[in-house]
């Protein structure tokens, strides 16, 4: 009898191995376990396994060993809770191009599951409880894949893994993930996966009938490393992604992608098949967002830190929160106010009906965009705080106590003010209402009016002449004239003792006074030049600093011009260029050294700097005086070589002036020679006339320009505004031009 039942399932199990498959569907629901041995009679060149419809719960890792040519696996409609790792990594594994494994138990997915199978183009996973699909289940070594089912799910959130598959791009064929019907709430990058996609776009990933209810700008962009052309319309046909039919919120939070869209040919692509409908709230249930609701429906009510009997909404069409408080039994102007979007810029406050007495300074006053506050018991502005409301556009104080508004309150028009209602008092600190009223153009308000000794008056017509204001003015504008007078005296005397040079610097500055002793040099009319330059040459911005703004300052513009001897322009070529620089050193009444990082190196640059301190330190008092400007304080080469001899020496007792300190150029004014009233010094020459001395001047450096113009090349990629030595040329420029 045993031997008859063991013929008969071999006849049995031969009858489904026929054309290279091996069919089980249904004929193994005594196991539990899927094993090895349960296949042996199965040929080992088997293409196609069909194991549906059975029981099993479990695989074991080794129950396809020793099959080589296995194409196709059926596991559907069985209780199988996970697929181990190593399951198809047998000698199949690169013959494996069909897995179905729908209607199991599968809760999650590991790496290395489908590590080999590199021809892999069909999975279907669907009807499982997966919540869980790891970083790198779907690798970049599947290149063949064409479809991966996991709909009908319960995965709670989507990561980037459906574009790592490295797919051919000429093949025509995208690769689409199935991801409908799964429970997916949000957006998540825990694999860290930053955008690297390239046309033509190989992947299709259908998000429709999942949980998500938001979808904003900051969701779609969350995979770019970096945003260079943030494009709602380019992400969406990068990713082709279609997230339709999922329970959108209509509020606030759809606002930049409605918009965006809106802008796009989304709005009118495949209208049918792509429908996003609002879910709540309950009044815009079932709406078509993207083509049935307007943009400014889409608001979000806010509850957090919200004052007590207020509604907060934010308004992204507007970019505003509005806070109503009105009849909220508020003594006062909220503290705080609600957490606030990125895109959120402005606040209107409807404040009436309220038992507010004041308007004072508040952290976000900078932003209201509207302040109403009509019937409170307000009696009193802050100036302060109206400065501080920089983006007010409307204010209305209508119906409260106030005796009299600040003038700040002019910055807004009369015609966005509303102030009917409140017992003005016509005093001499209101008549500029007048004024302020009357450039309204026929305000509703206009005839408002202010009461004085038992009278009403229209403020628009009171006058200081009326009110008898001339007198009490006097001596308020007098008492605060003796008032500056006497504190710019006092200031004068404690910045006198305390910076005795810049001191002297301003008193030169404003009163053309100057307090020091005069250099006997300074009235030597043999010398030639008011100022000898000694410079690096070989740094063009130095260079360019000297041509375009030192020299072009002081021998050009102003009133006062002076002559300077530059050896780039004025010195001889040849074997007497350094006898020539010793000579013309000995003609100027002062000698500037630029210390710049290539002065400190530069022979020639040295060669001047010695000599300058030999003629400074000469025994006698028509030699020039040596005045030392820093290129930039903070230049560690500088700083390192005036921490060194001879230059921490000769710094000591001499003037130091920096282009990156307060008052640069009313100092190097202050150093130079004081010009003489009544002529002007040339080159052996003296003359009265001070016109034609100023017109021989000009033409002279016309002259220079044209001998200079081919080293005033300007630095590549760098304006002539750009910083120097830390400081801009311009606010240089500016700062002489101011004095």
């Amino acid at each position: 009898m045993a031997s008859v039942n063991i013929l008969f399932l071999l006849i049995s199990l031969l009858s489904r191995t026929q054309g290279q498959s091996c069919d089980y569907k249904g004929t193994l629901t005594g196991h539990t376990t899927l094993t090895k041995t349960l296949l042996t009679i199965c040929p080992r060149d088997t293409t196609y396994i069909d194991i549906s419809y059975n029981e099993f719960t479990t695989v074991s890792v080794d129950a396809f060993d020793g099959f080589y040519a296995l194409a196709k696996i059926n596991i559907t409609n069985n209780k199988i809770t996970e697929l181990p790792v190593g399951l198809f990594d047998q000698s199949f594994k690169a013959s494996l191009t069909e897995l179905y494994g729908s209607d199991n138990m599968l809760e999650s997915l590991h790496n290395d599951v489908f590590e080999n199978n590199f021809n892999l183009r069909i999975l279907d996973l669907s009807n499982n409880k997966l919540n869980f699909i790891d970083t790198n289940v779907f690798h970049k070594d599947l290149s063949k894949l064409e479809l991966v089912n996991v709909s009908y799910n319960q995965m709670t959130y989507f990561e980037p893994w459906p574009y790592i598959p490295e797919t051919p791009q000429t093949d025509d064929i995208d690769l689409v993930f199935d991801i409908q019907h799964n429970l997916i709430e949000k957006f998540t990058n825990t694999m860290n996966w930053t955008y690297n996609l390239v046309e033509p776009y190989e992947y299709l990933v259908n998000l429709q009938f999942n949980k998500i209810s938001e979808m904003s700008d900051d969701v779609i962009f969350m995979y770019r490393d970096k945003v260079e052309d943030q494009s709602v319309l380019t992400e969406l046909l990068t990713y082709n992604v279609n997230v339709t039919n999922n329970p959108y919120f209509c509020n606030c939070k759809l606002y930049e992608l409605v918009r965006d869209l809106h802008a796009s040919f989304f709005l009118y692509y495949r209208v049918e098949e792509y429908r996003y409908r609002c879910a709540s709230p309950p009044h815009l249930a079932n709406v078509d967002l993207l083509h049935d609701l307007d943009l400014d429906q889409f608001v979000c009510n806010i509850t957090d830190n919200c004052p007590l009997n207020c509604t907060c909404q934010e308004k992204p069409y507007i970019s505003t929160l509005e806070m109503n408080c009105t009849n909220a039994n508020l003594r006062e102007l909220p503290q705080t106010l609600p957490p606030m979007s990125d895109n959120i810029q402005y606040v209107s406050l409807y404040l009436s009906g309220n038992r507010i007495t004041e308007i004072t300074k508040r952290n976000y006053s900078n932003i209201i965009y509207n302040l109403t506050v009509s019937n409170n018991n307000i009696n009193y502005i802050d100036g302060e705080a109206l400065k501080e409301m920089v983006n007010l556009n409307n204010l209305d104080i209508s119906g409260n106590a106030l005796k009299y508004v600040p003038k700040e309150i002019q910055k807004l028009s009369f015609h966005k003010v509303k102030v009917r209602g409140n017992p003005f008092q016509c005093e001499c600190n209101m008549t500029w209402m007048a004024d302020w009223i009357a450039l309204s153009n026929g305000a509703d308000e206009s005839s408002i009016t202010c009461s004085s000794d038992d009278k009403t008056h229209v403020i628009k017509d009171v006058t200081e002449k009326g009110l008898g204001c001339n007198i009490s003015d006097f001596v308020i504008i007098f008492s605060v004239i003796m008032t500056v007078v006497v504190g710019v005296i006092i200031g004068g005397i404690i910045t006198a003792r305390r910076c005795p040079y810049e001191t002297k610097v301003l008193i030169y500055r404003f009163l053309r006074i100057h307090p020091r002793d005069l250099y006997k040099v300074d009235q030597d009319e043999t010398m030639h030049y008011d100022a000898y330059l000694s410079f690096d040459g070989e740094d063009i911005q130095v260079r360019q600093w000297i041509k375009t703004i030192f020299m072009k300052k002081l021998e050009e513009n102003g009133k006062k011009k002076y002559k300077f001897f530059c050896p780039l322009r004025d010195a001889l070529v040849g074997e007497d260029y350094g006898q020539d620089l010793v000579q013309k050193m000995t003609q100027s009444r002062r000698i500037f050294v630029l210390l710049s990082p290539g002065y400190f190196t530069d022979t020639w640059r040295i060669y001047e700097s010695d000599q300058a301190e030999m003629e400074h330190n000469a025994n006698s008092e028509n030699h020039p005086r040596v005045v030392y400007i820093i290129w930039h304080d903070e230049n560690e080469v500088i700083k390192q070589n005036l921490q060194k001899e001879p230059w921490k020496s000769r710094l000591i007792g001499k003037r130091v002036l920096s282009p990156d300190k307060r008052f640069f150029w009313s100092k190097i004014r202050y150093e130079l020679p004081i010009k003489p009233r009544s002529k002007i010094n040339r080159v052996n020459n003296s003359y009265t006339d001070i016109q034609e001395a100023e017109r021989d001047e000009r033409q002279q450096n016309n002259d220079i320009k044209v001998i200079c113009k081919k080293d005033l090349t300007p630095l590549p990629h760098r304006p002539q505004s750009a910083a120097i030595g830390g400081v801009s040329h311009d606010n240089l420029y500016l700062e002489a031009i101011e004095l």
